[in-house]
C-alpha cells in the first residue's frame, strides 16, 4: 500500500493533473495524440499493416478532432476579446498583427463550430455548403498564422536593435545591468522564436487543406504533433510556473 500512496502522490502525477485540469492542456493532449495518430495512419498503410490497423488509428484521430471541435465551442468570443483588446497596443504594426491574428482566430473557430455541429450531426449542411465552411475555417486559420508569423519577425527586428543597444557600454552604465538587459533581450528572442517556428510549421495544416502544397499526411503528421508538444510545453510552463 506504501509504495502504491507514493505513485498515486507522486509529484509527477499531481503535475499531469494540474495541467490536465485545465482546457488548453487536455485540449494540446488530445491534438499531440490526434496528429500522432494521423502519421501513424499513414505510416501503417505504407507499410502494409491490416486494414483494420489503418481504421482504428483513422477513427482516432477522427474521434479526437470531433471531441477537440465541441471543446473549443465558445473560444470565438475570447479571440473576440482579446481583438478588442489590441486595439490598445501602442505600436501599430503589433496592433494591425494582434488584430488580425484574434479575428483569424476567432473565424476560424466560428467556422470549426459549425463544422462540428454537421459532423456531429447536430445541424447537417449541404455536401457543398460543408465543403465552403471547412475551406473558409482552413483560410481563417491560416490568416491568423501568418498575422502571428509577421509580429514575430517584427518582434525578432525590434529585439536584434535593443541588443545592438545594449551591447555598447555608456561611460555610466554598470557592467552587471548590461549584463542582465541583454539576458532579458535574449529570454524575449526565444520565447519569439519558439513561437516562429511553431507558426511555421503549423501553417503546413491549413495551406495542406487548401491544396496550397502537396506534402502527404506523414510530414503533415510530423508537424502537427511537433506544434502539438510545443503548445503543450508552453501550457505546462504557464500552469506549473504560476
Amino acid at each position: 500500500m506504501a509504495a502504491v500512496h507514493q505513485l498515486v502522490l507522486h509529484p509527477f502525477i499531481s503535475q499531469s493533473l494540474k495541467v490536465g485540469s485545465t482546457t488548453v492542456g487536455r485540449d494540446k493532449l488530445y491534438r499531440t495524440i490526434q496528429y500522432t495518430a494521423r502519421f501513424l495512419a499513414w505510416y501503417c498503410l505504407r507499410k502494409g499493416y491490416t486494414t483494420e490497423t489503418v481504421a482504428r488509428l483513422s477513427a482516432l484521430k477522427s474521434t479526437l478532432g470531433l471531441s477537440r471541435k465541441l471543446m473549443r465551442i465558445g473560444k470565438p468570443l475570447e479571440h473576440g476579446q482579446a481583438a478588442i483588446k489590441a486595439l490598445d497596443v501602442s505600436d501599430p504594426v503589433l496592433k494591425f498583427t494582434a488584430l488580425g491574428r484574434q479575428l483569424g482566430y476567432a473565424g476560424y473557430l466560428y467556422h470549426d463550430m459549425l463544422a462540428w455541429a454537421h459532423t456531429a450531426k447536430v445541424y447537417p449542411f449541404a455536401p457543398e455548403t460543408i465543403k465552403k465552411i471547412n475551406d473558409r475555417a482552413a483560410k481563417l486559420w491560416l490568416t491568423g498564422i501568418l498575422f502571428s508569423i509577421v509580429s514575430s519577425i517584427y518582434k525578432l527586428l525590434g529585439l536584434r536593435k535593443k541588443e545592438a543597444l545594449a551591447r555598447r557600454v555608456g561611460p555610466s552604465e554598470k557592467e552587471t545591468d548590461r549584463k542582465a538587459s541583454l539576458k532579458a533581450i535574449r529570454v524575449q528572442q526565444g520565447a519569439v522564436r519558439y513561437q516562429l517556428v511553431q507558426d511555421l510549421l503549423d501553417s503546413l495544416l491549413p495551406s495542406g487543406s487548401l491544396g496550397y502544397h502537396h506534402l502527404d499526411e506523414g510530414v503533415l503528421g510530423i508537424a502537427g504533433t511537433i506544434t502539438s508538444i510545443m503548445g503543450l510545453r508552453t501550457q505546462i510552463d504557464k500552469v506549473l510556473n504560476k
